[in-house]
């Protein structure tokens, strides 16, 4: 009740929404991202050098920092979070459980792409076994340039193996549905 005392209601003004995020009260689109990214894609201790590299579209950036803070949906995060599963094991490979490491590195399928990445790169072995050593592997490039190509590679093969992961995880609920419809029918 306090602190709805001060509030004067006037029934001759309607009611409106007023955004104070930005420098005016009116909502877009740059102020959002303007926020997003002076708030979100900030490095910090625990994630990688930059999120930032202008070499990738701005939804690997996003991915990027998202995969870092663990915050991709992967089975195990969602079983954190009290969503009843099945299972937690890989939907892809069935090895291991189904953690944002294992989705992007160690899974079979994942792993395979690596190695076909560093031998494309004459890279040698996988130097990598977590999201944090791959985003913050600088591949020994010399030069400022050699870096961000090198980092952007990592950070777009990266999404384009979660891509897969979720088109596979994808096809596999619409199949298991379908058998569903099938057998009560």
């Amino acid at each position: 009740m306090k602190m709805l005392s001060g509030v004067k209601f006037n029934p001759q003004v309607r009611d409106t929404w007023k955004w104070k995020a930005g420098g005016s009260e009116i909502f877009s689109t740059k102020a959002l991202t303007t926020l997003f990214n002076s708030r979100l894609l900030i490095p910090s201790n625990d994630s990688c050098e930059t999120l930032c590299n202008k070499l990738v579209p701005k939804k690997i950036e996003v991915f990027v920092w998202r995969a870092n803070k663990k915050r991709l949906p992967v089975l195990v995060e969602l079983d954190k979070r009290c969503i009843d599963l099945h299972s937690v094991r890989c939907p892809l490979c069935d090895d291991d459980l189904e953690s944002v490491d294992h989705s992007l590195i160690m899974c079979k399928q994942a792993f395979e792409v690596w190695c076909k990445v560093f031998d494309w790169w004459g890279r040698g072995g996988i130097p990598f076994v977590s999201v944090g050593d791959l985003f913050n592997d600088s591949g020994q490039a010399s030069s400022f340039i050699g870096k961000s190509i090198w980092q952007a590679v990592l950070w777009s093969s990266s999404y384009l193996i979660w891509k897969n992961r979720n088109q596979k995880v994808c096809k596999q609920v619409l199949e298991w549905t379908d058998a569903v419809k099938r057998d009560s029918s």
